[in-house]
């Protein structure tokens, strides 16, 4: 078992050893010091820059001062003009020789003949205004009496000058108050089909050339045959035969046709221009393609 003066003589021992633990680490961190600065290397001029900029950044510069203009050499002044001596006034003339003066330039000056007065004429009743011619009435009545006005038969004429009348496309037909225009289904649009062909434009921009400078009413109205249609697009002949009156009348307006004298109508199978169905219930073919049209009516 240890003893009580073991234990002593132990601490006393253990008392003894420090100084040689811190002596060993001031050695330690002598030698860590040298390494620093042996490899240390200080950049003077980094340095230099680096404070430069700190001080400016902490010390705002002095605004400069503006330069005064440098005085510019001025010409010398020309001496003012010296007014010139005033002459003396002249000596007063006697009264004698004024008068004398006076009535010399009476004399010599014509004196002119004096004119008898003119009597002042009586004044005249007024004459009445006279009365004013009756207003025109503005409107169509008022461009159709004007020179530029295109009556109906010119319009038709025009028209047939145009219109290839004899392929069979367009049918020109007189009517007792207007111009009747029918243009075949089968030449403007494909079956259940709203677009117009591309042969048809030019005779629809033929018309609208024709109706642009004019201020008749145009009607534009679609027709069908008596097959009836089933498609998501045009449930029945109602929507197709309005589709295709509708498209007619857009390519009038792009043609210069003014929209506030156009009115379309959809009329479907309503008005055949000729039987669809022999008495039998057979159906014609040339009665239908007939029936499919759109009618372009101009009248007053």
């Amino acid at each position: 078992m240890l003893k009580l003066s073991d234990l002593r003589k132990r601490r006393h021992e253990d008392e003894d050893l420090w100084p040689i633990s811190m002596a060993d680490m001031m050695t330690l961190l002598l030698c860590f010091f040298l390494l620093l600065v042996a490899v240390s290397h200080v950049d003077l001029g980094r340095y230099e820059r680096v404070a430069d900029s700190m001080q400016k950044a902490m010390v705002p510069e002095k605004p400069a001062r503006p330069k005064s203009p440098e005085p510019q050499p001025t010409a010398p002044k020309a001496p003012a003009p010296q007014a010139a001596p005033k002459s003396p006034p002249p000596p007063p003339q006697p009264a004698s020789v004024r008068s004398k003066v006076s009535h010399t330039t009476l004399a010599s000056e014509p004196v002119p003949p004096l004119e008898p007065e003119k009597p002042t004429p009586e004044a005249k009743p007024a004459e009445p205004a006279p009365p004013q011619a009756a207003a025109v009435p503005a409107g169509p009545e008022a461009e159709r009496t004007g020179p530029t006005k295109k009556s109906l038969e010119d319009i038709r004429k025009e028209l047939a000058g145009k219109l290839d009348i004899t392929s069979g496309a367009v049918e020109i037909l007189p009517r007792e108050n207007g111009v009747e225009l029918n243009l075949r289904g089968a030449a403007f649009f494909d079956a259940a089909s709203a677009d117009v062909k591309a042969a048809g434009l030019p005779l629809l921009r033929d018309i609208a050339a024709t109706l642009s400078g004019t201020p008749y009413k145009v009607t534009v109205e679609g027709h069908t045959d008596n097959r009836p249609i089933e498609s998501w697009l045009y449930p029945s002949n109602w929507e197709l035969s309005s589709a295709r009156a509708s498209r007619v009348a857009r390519l009038l307006i792009d043609g210069g046709v003014p929209a506030g004298h156009l009115r379309v109508e959809g009329l479907a199978d309503t008005q055949p221009v000729a039987p669809n169905t022999d008495p039998a219930g057979r159906s014609i073919a040339e009665n239908q393609a007939r029936n499919r049209r759109v009618v372009i009516l101009v009248s007053p």
